[in-house]
């Protein structure tokens, strides 16, 4: 296997800004590889060769099976390595749990070596207010210029006001939807993209991103996107038994 994957694996594992890393890592994925032959188009990948590493298998095209998982799948959880955070994820066993260097998180996940997709955690303290708008300004305030500095270049965003609902109480959730591209001299990838802002504890921020790659099919890259909005980001929670403000760890 010849493949440009170590740089792409240095921006999960290091980088300086959490979501230009994230995205960033999604365009650094270049490979070429001599395993079996692909299924002759338009047939789905056999089930054993379905894989974390791989969740796309021996399908013609494993970037589209894969997204079409990230459609049918049912929805299960994984928690943070701090056990506090419950967080939903679509065929949640082949999710691998990675590090951004010198940007810890809450918890960062990625599917398929590939990067079809990859998912982080903020919990962080604020000087200023905490609710959600307030949280998802800072954090845009924050990250879009070094985004930039990475070479992302992002498109219009879309603000989306709604809710989640936690044990009966009913919390106001605030998501940027977006789309852009990556660029580098390896590879030059697309990606469909949201930010979700929650209420949580006083004096704290708890952000969610989703990145979704798009390069060879966006349209269904959004709707693993919006999948995420509507069915799993309004999930993530406190698992129960919380009831102060967790330490603000990160790794």
């Amino acid at each position: 296997m010849s493949c440009s994957r170590p740089i792409a694996r240095s921006f999960l594992r290091g980088g300086t800004a959490s979501a230009a890393p994230l995205l960033a890592s999604l365009a650094l994925t270049a490979c070429s590889s001599s395993g079996p032959p692909p299924r002759p188009p338009g047939l789905p990948p056999t089930p054993a060769s379905v894989t974390r590493e791989n969740p796309g298998g021996d399908a013609a095209d494993p970037e589209r099976a894969a997204l079409e998982r990230l459609l049918k799948e049912p929805w299960g959880r994984r928690r943070d390595r701090f056990n506090t955070l419950d967080v939903p994820l679509v065929d949640w066993q082949s999710w691998r749990r990675v590090r951004i260097w010198s940007q810890p998180t809450r918890a960062t996940f990625r599917y398929g070596d590939e990067h079809y997709a990859a998912l982080t955690v903020l919990y962080t303290s604020t000087s200023g207010p905490s609710d959600p708008d307030s949280c998802l300004d800072e954090f845009w305030a924050k990250n879009a210029p070094l985004a930039d500095g990475y070479g992302v270049r992002l498109g219009e965003a879309q603000l989306i006001r709604t809710t989640q609902e936690i044990d009966g109480e009913v919390r106001p959730l605030v998501f940027k939807v977006l789309e852009g591209s990556v660029a580098s001299v390896f590879a030059s990838d697309s990606y469909a993209g949201a930010i979700a802002a929650y209420e949580s504890w006083p004096g704290t921020c708890l952000v969610s991103a989703l990145a979704v790659k798009a390069s060879q099919h966006p349209e269904l890259a959004r709707r693993v996107r919006d999948r995420w909005i509507d069915e799993g980001a309004p999930k993530l929670r406190w698992i129960s038994g919380i009831d102060e403000a967790p330490r603000l760890e990160a790794r």
